[in-house]
């Protein structure tokens, strides 16, 4: 069962409720991307606590993390199947991804089902840009198994980049992360790799963004998650006391 069934509010600057996170999580993929210092992680802690209202056995992740610094404080979670920072781990974490997905359908195949019925897992590659420019031949062909097939075995792509150039997000890929967050943006150019038309360039250094799927292009004013928020849910995740229902 999915977390979507009930959905964590959440209130933005000008008073507003909504669910962006959360909506943001319940696609089948999803690209986060925008120039240095855009916003990018505190997208990226949104959606990762919103997720984390829900138990292991609902969400789970697989977190890449090249920079070593931004998904490092998770590293403990229950819900964690595994975290990679050093570059052989990352390939074999997604190699792992894959081996998980073809382990469902290979399950759902002999029972006749079209969707995994289980546990979401969400393999978040915080930079993709260093995964494509120094291990591009072994991580590119995943990333894109995954784009392809992942949806009805709930394997979810979240990627995230600064450096929305086509030889980062090459067709192959994109073609199949069909949401987008698209924060401010160094040139037009750079916009319409993002979301296939211009104005991310113009949005202010941080605080909005667009946010595309198929069929709908909104500007949202992204809240952010204190980080003491995040700590208390990580806390109580980690804590030996903590109910595991």
């Amino acid at each position: 069962m999915s977390i979507f069934g009930r959905k964590k509010h959440w209130i933005t600057p000008d008073g507003r409720y909504y669910d962006l996170f959360a909506d943001m999580a319940a696609q089948p993929h999803l690209m986060i991307a925008g120039a240095t210092g855009s916003g990018k992680s505190v997208v990226e802690r949104g959606i990762m606590h919103a997720l984390l209202y829900s138990s292991p056995a609902r969400v789970q992740f697989i977190l890449i993390d090249p920079k070593k610094v931004e998904l490092i404080d998770y590293i403990n979670l229950p819900h964690v199947i595994r975290y990679a920072a050093d570059p052989d781990d990352r390939i074999d974490a997604l190699q792992q991804a894959c081996r998980i997905m073809d382990a469902r359908f290979t399950e759902m195949s002999k029972q006749g089902a079209k969707m995994y019925d289980g546990p979401d897992i969400y393999v978040l590659i915080d930079e993709l840009a260093d995964l494509m420019t120094t291990q591009k031949r072994g991580a590119a062909p995943l990333i894109q198994h995954i784009g392809q097939l992942g949806r009805a075995a709930r394997v979810h792509l979240i990627v995230c980049t600064q450096c929305p150039l086509r030889e980062i997000i090459p067709t192959s890929i994109a073609c199949n992360i069909d949401a987008r967050v698209a924060l401010r943006t160094r040139n037009a150019q750079d916009s319409r790799n993002i979301m296939q038309r211009s104005g991310c360039e113009l949005l202010p250094r941080y605080g909005r963004g667009y946010y595309m799927r198929p069929g709908e292009l909104d500007l949202y004013n992204i809240p952010m998650i204190p980080p003491e928020e995040i700590a208390r849910l990580v806390t109580w995740w980690t804590s030996p006391r903590r109910c595991t229902a």
